[in-house]
């Protein structure tokens, strides 16, 4: 579900090229993922159980 609303979702322009350091809480992977207000995917489970460690 959260996949289908962040694909149909334009961020403005100045934020679509923008990546955040991400840790998951599930898995406890460090990774990427790509700026969003609300809503980081874990690369590694695919998790949204995440929070921003470096913007």
């Amino acid at each position: 579900m959260l996949d289908a609303l962040l694909a149909a979702e334009q961020l403005p322009e100045e934020y679509q090229d923008r990546c955040q350091d991400i840790l998951c809480n599930d898995c406890g992977t460090k990774g990427k993922s790509r700026f969003h207000w609300l809503y980081h995917k874990c690369n590694s489970c695919g998790s949204y159980n995440t929070r921003v460690i470096k913007i």
